[in-house]
């Protein structure tokens, strides 16, 4: 059944998919990866509410794993409940999950605007994986956020020397350096053509550093 519904998300039947993992749970209950899998095609699909209700369900009946609890703490972030989200992340305690819940911790407090402790977090799983490009880019925007333009600058070129074709690395380092007043547009540019839907959610952020310079300029 985990085939089917694989093979059904990735041709496009979501819906399909969905029902297949619910009608595999109801066969099979003692089954943790169908709830994990639904779970996480319920968040693909924002039904956040479902795969709270699944995820509280199923820690019902494996009330001490530690992928359910995460599951459920990536669902209330997504869902923009961060005090529900710190506290499962909070109750993480598997070593294979340490840095993920680093992660986790720090895109939560960044999502509050609590930047300093955000910053702890994100640098401590830096430290832990430094070659881990979401974490690095993470970093950025914490340094970003809080106006070190320079450190932003330090760990978006990073991920930028793995992975150059990366839109998003290729426009936060040119946030970074228009910020610094540094010559940014080829980088938006590669980013617009690497990835033109991620550049127009993403543009607003030129309005926000230009506001930024003009305010220091008074």
């Amino acid at each position: 059944m985990k085939n089917t519904s694989k093979a059904l998300w990735a041709k496009g039947d979501k819906q399909g998919a969905v029902k297949a993992l619910v009608a595999a749970i109801e066969q099979a209950p003692e089954l943790l990866d169908n709830y994990l899998e639904l779970a996480a095609y319920l968040n693909a699909l924002q039904d956040t509410e479902q795969a709270e209700k699944l995820l509280q369900s199923a820690l019902v009946h494996f009330p001490d794993n530690q992928d359910l609890r995460y599951s459920l703490g990536t669902t209330y972030y997504a869902a923009g409940d961060y005090p529900k989200a710190l506290d499962q992340f909070q109750q993480l305690t598997a070593a294979r999950l340490e840095n993920d819940k680093l992660y986790m911790l720090a895109s939560t407090y960044y999502a509050q605007q609590d930047y300093s402790h955000a910053l702890a977090f994100a640098l401590t799983a830096q430290k832990n994986e430094p070659q881990r490009d979401d974490v690095n880019l993470l970093v950025g925007d914490l340094f970003l956020a809080i106006g070190d333009f320079n450190h932003a600058t330090t760990y978006y070129t990073q991920v930028l020397a793995r992975t150059p074709k990366s839109a998003a690395a290729n426009f936060k380092v040119g946030l970074a350096r228009l910020a610094q007043g540094a010559p940014s547009e080829a980088y938006f540019e590669q980013a617009k053509k690497l990835d033109t839907a991620y550049f127009e959610r993403e543009k607003h952020r030129l309005s926000d550093i230009e506001r930024y310079l003009k305010a220091q300029q008074k």
